[in-house]
């Protein structure tokens, strides 16, 4: 251990014990690299969740989220279930969304969805909105149908472009 408490203080680790902790590392250089690759992973994990958890709890206007559409619709293809969908209006019990037209068959990141400014293209969005009450969407997000929801700060989402700028 590097770190010693002797009677309620810290002391610091000595020259030795720093010299076989770089030796160890050095040795074990590997393990080493995993380990903080993996905390690195479930700390992103994490922090999507969160992120994603806050947009669905306090939906604003142009707010991304990515579901398994299916859930909403059984009548819809059950094949390429996982679209985007986008906040038009926030009412005082529901959401006005628009749907994406563009569905995956599995489920991909904000990012992956939106790759190659897609979001731009005509035919992204069905011509008809969908409208669903914040119950159903806390339905939804419990279930896991809300996958992923993203708030763009500005008109990209991770470097892609997902909306014109007069739309902001």
């Amino acid at each position: 251990m590097l770190l010693s408490v002797q009677r309620g203080y810290l002391s610091p680790p000595s020259f030795s014990q720093i010299k076989r902790f770089v030796e160890w590392n050095g040795e074990n250089f590997e393990w080493v690299l995993v380990v903080v690759l993996l905390v690195g992973l479930m700390l992103s994990s994490w922090h999507d969740n969160r992120v994603t958890k806050m947009v669905v709890e306090q939906p604003q206007r142009n707010d991304f989220f990515f579901v398994d559409y299916f859930a909403i619709n059984d009548n819809s293809d059950a094949k390429y279930r996982y679209i985007p969908m986008r906040v038009m209006e926030v009412k005082e019990n529901s959401l006005v969304f628009k749907v994406g037209n563009v569905g995956q068959s599995k489920k991909l990141s904000p990012t992956k969805h939106v790759k190659s400014d897609r979001a731009m293209h005509p035919n992204y969005y069905r011509k008809e909105t969908l409208e669903l009450t914040l119950t159903q969407i806390s339905e939804l997000f419990e279930s896991d149908a809300i996958y992923a929801a993203v708030r763009p700060r500005n008109i990209y989402i991770n470097g892609w472009i997902v909306m014109k700028l007069s739309e902001l």
